[in-house]
């Protein structure tokens, strides 16, 4: 889209969740910021974003760049409603997606004869739409046998008529020769025109299963994307917008509609990396650089662990067990657990919260709109946390006797009371993010003593302390529009573009691999990429990073590495770089066996903007809003403060127990702590007792 608004002053973040959309806007020389939300409208999602722009009250000529997160691919993928899929794998190799590393999820059915792989169960390519074609590339990327590309062409007609939308092209070892690729791709454009095509060119690396299951999901997931980004530009453009639209993506980073629609697997879950992204861009400015990131939406929780103020990054992501991507993206992960998950009972009648969620439509039964299934939010409005009418900035008052009625179906059979069943079902919420949490923390080797627990979503900060007392961390960090931090996270978010190549080849200095000469030339792969994405060259910063492991081994690390010509001298240093590492991580090194490269990654960055930085807007007036009733881990607290967030004194402490409300986030500040908030806008709670984890 051109540019052509006079002078547009405004940057917005956008990131559409299962539950809610949330909205952020930034002014670029003010910093005056303006939020909101709505509910996500499932089905036309570009609808939520217009309504959720509207409702900043800004004209949409007076913006000059939104950033998006969105979760069309992901919804698809997770509920199998993607397109019909066609693969075209070597022959001999069809069923990988099925065999995939043969191998099986450790966890209730590690037993079960009949279990069977997601995949298996629900399949994103059906086995009939499976084809092996004639033809192969060698190990060392030369032709062993040629394309048959008469058996494409019979396979095209096949495709054709059974009324596939999207077709997946992965051959074996075509990370190093993708001529057979390509060809096939040119010959399935031919027959098959207005199907979506897609090749492992998108990331041309070593790992068969992954690469495959890598473009299969892109095939299951492109149409639906680029249909969705496609009416989004339009609707936008109808509306009035000219400014730019850039698409979050996993690695971090945002790109142009058109650059990251030649790869839209990679926006899977860019809602969950904005608020990664926020929370990195938080770690180096507020100084609390070591933090364990939750944003707990209605329908989640995410987590990551950000140390050093450095995005978390890891080169294979799952959907689910068995289908792993490969690709540089942000490390995070989810739990089922959001406020809109479902309270319930299990087939042996134990206490369940989620994984399924009331999300939007109906919703929690305390909104009125039909739901009856007691759900998170509904515990909570029953404890006193939820005030009815200040949710959503008083935009939806939530009815208790509702939310009674719906928790009294699942209380009644345990022989509780509504409070007893609203209290543990609050405590089990948590008691699994603080699980999910560790799981990317203390299972890692992590000192949890060292981290600030920053919590985020609208619903991250009513569980925060609860979840950080259970773990032991003593600062529970929440930043400002908590509701919106990951749709603030999309505007800190960089220009960013990832490629790769798996040369297979020995780290040494008699090995004749030109390292230099090989990044050299993906270096300016990425900076012209970039460079047609707006970003000036001086501007344009490069990452370098290797793939290693040792003879015989089947797996790889990720290592990155400081940039600098490649000779001799430098490749005795990354020798002794990647057995430092193995001793560090393993424990162990093996000086005696040669180190393989599997895959070399060059990563180029740019920057889009300098954001103005949130200042306070406490005022003079009284912070307490009213005082209420609580119950919190079992006791009751009748003379509870409410404080508008707003409001609160700078570096004053507001002891618990206390409820801090904002228009889309309630904090819970239990008793024993005190919360303050400093004066660029960040709330800290800390533990006044030293047993404060033990409560």
């Amino acid at each position: 889209m051109a540019n052509t608004a006079a002078t547009p002053s405004w940057w917005v973040g956008i990131d559409v969740g299962g539950t809610f959309t949330d909205v952020i806007a930034m002014h670029r020389e003010t910093g005056e910021t303006r939020d909101h939300k709505v509910l996500t409208t499932k089905g036309r999602l570009e609808d939520g974003v217009l309504a959720a722009l509207q409702g900043l009250r800004i004209p949409l000529e007076d913006i000059a760049e939104i950033v998006h997160g969105h979760t069309a691919g992901i919804n698809a993928v997770l509920s199998r409603q993607g397109a019909s899929v066609a693969l075209l794998a070597t022959e001999g190799h069809r069923d990988l997606l099925d065999i995939g590393r043969m191998d099986r999820e450790f966890g209730p059915r590690f037993y079960d004869p009949t279990w069977l792989r997601p995949h298996q169960e629900r399949p994103v390519a059906r086995r009939r739409h499976r084809y092996g074609i004639r033809g192969r590339i060698g190990w060392d990327g030369q032709e062993v046998v040629p394309l048959d590309e008469a058996q494409v062409r019979e396979v095209a007609a096949e495709i054709r008529a059974a009324g596939i939308e999207a077709v997946a092209v992965c051959f074996l070892n075509s990370y190093l020769n993708q001529s057979h690729e390509q060809r096939a791709a040119a010959i399935l454009r031919e027959e098959l025109p207005g199907v979506y095509i897609q090749t492992s060119e998108i990331y041309p690396v070593t790992k068969e299963h992954e690469r495959t299951v890598t473009v299969a999901l892109d095939a299951y997931v492109g149409p639906i994307v680029t249909t969705y980004l496609n009416r989004l530009e339009g609707a936008l453009e109808g509306a009035g917008f000219r400014g730019t639209l850039w698409i979050m993506t996993m690695n971090g980073g945002v790109g142009s509609v058109a650059e990251t629609l030649k790869a839209p697997v990679f926006q899977l879950v860019s809602g969950p990396v904005g608020g990664v992204a926020g929370s990195v861009d938080l770690a180096r400015s507020s100084g609390d650089s070591n933090v364990l990131t939750m944003d707990m939406g209605g329908t989640s929780t995410d987590v990551a662990a950000v140390r050093n103020a450095t995005t978390p990054m890891t080169d294979t992501w799952a959907v689910e067990f068995g289908l792993t991507m490969t690709m540089p993206v942000v490390d995070v992960g989810s739990v089922g657990s959001g406020a809109g998950s479902i309270i319930h009972l299990d087939s042996v009648g134990t206490l369940r919260v989620g994984p399924e969620s009331a999300g939007s439509v109906p919703g929690p039964a305390c909104y009125g709109r039909g739901g009856e299934r007691p759900t998170l939010t509904d515990a909570c409005v029953v404890l006193g946390i939820l005030q009815p009418d200040l949710f959503a900035g008083g935009a939806l008052t939530l009815d208790v006797e509702l939310a009674r009625a719906a928790l009294k179906t699942v209380a009644e059979p345990l022989g509780m009371s509504v409070e007893e069943l609203a209290d543990g079902a609050y405590r089990l919420a948590c008691s699994d993010v603080a699980g999910s949490i560790r799981s990317i923390s203390t299972y890692r080797g992590l000192d949890v003593r060292d981290f600030g627990l920053l919590a985020f979503g609208s619903a991250g900060p009513m569980i925060a302390h609860q979840v950080a007392r259970e773990m032991g961390v003593a600062k529970v960090v929440v930043p400002q529009a908590p509701g919106e931090f990951s749709a603030f996270g999309l505007l800190t978010s960089d220009l960013r573009v990832s490629t790769a190549r798996s040369p297979m080849s020995v780290l040494s200095t008699e090995g004749g691999t030109d390292w230099e000469g090989m990044f050299t030339e993906l270096e300016e792969q990425v900076s012209r990429n970039l460079g047609s994405q707006g970003a000036a060259k001086e501007d344009i910063a490069l990452e370098r990073a290797i793939y290693v492991m040792y003879a015989g081994q089947t797996w790889d690390n990720r290592l990155d590495i400081d940039p600098g010509e490649i000779d001799d001298v430098r490749v005795k240093q990354l020798i002794g770089q990647v057995h430092d590492f193995y001793q560090q991580r393993y424990g162990f090194s093996a000086e005696e066996l040669p180190i393989i490269v599997t895959t070399i990654e060059v990563t180029g960055r740019a920057p889009r903007a300098t954001l103005p930085k949130h200042t306070s807007r406490a005022g003079e007036q009284e912070p307490v809003l009213r005082r209420t009733t609580v119950r919190l881990n079992g006791i009751t607290h009748d003379d509870t403060p409410v404080y508008r967030r707003d409001l609160l004194p700078i570096d004053e402490h507001v002891p618990g127990p206390a409820l801090i409300v904002e228009d889309y986030a309630t904090t819970v500040v239990h008793s024993g702590s005190s919360a303050v908030q400093d004066a660029t806008g960040i709330l800290r709670i800390f533990s006044d007792r030293k047993d404060e984890h033990s409560a």
